[in-house]
């Protein structure tokens, strides 16, 4: 498995509140953020979904901690100073291109065809519904 700490798997290694993971079969493909609540010990997934540590060992395939966007800044200005030597000046080359670099966006949470689909199927729960409840109660005469 890909977890941090092989003798605790569906556990991260730092207090992250968001990781990515993967599902197994996915084989990393795929990522989506979930919440780690560490004084809970529970994983709770972007839909609200929650889950045990030794579920999420089972489903997931951990991918690491969810940086923010000042964290990535700092990454990438610290891999930018670390590949330029003190006495070069200004970066050149791949260290220009990396410091030049905006960060990656973030990938959506769902699919817009998902979301879509959620949508419409809402939809029809709402309307169905309401018209059970229409016809149970004798709403209409």
């Amino acid at each position: 498995m890909s977890w941090p700490d092989p003798q605790r798997p569906g556990e991260p290694a730092g207090s992250d509140p968001w990781h990515w993971v993967s599902r197994i079969e996915d084989a990393g493909a795929n990522p989506q953020p979930v919440s780690w609540n560490s004084a809970l010990r529970r994983w709770t997934g972007w839909d609200g979904a929650a889950l045990s540590p030794e579920e999420a060992g089972r489903r997931f395939t951990y991918l690491g901690p969810a940086l923010s966007p000042g964290e990535v800044s700092a990454r990438i200005a610290s891999a930018v100073t670390a590949a330029t030597p003190p006495e070069a000046g200004p970066p050149r080359g791949l260290a220009a291109l990396a410091a030049s670099a905006p960060p990656e966006p973030p990938p959506a949470m769902v699919y817009r065809s998902a979301a879509i689909r959620n949508h419409l199927l809402i939809f029809a729960g709402t309307l169905f519904g309401t018209l059970f409840l229409i016809e149970k109660f004798g709403l209409m005469r």
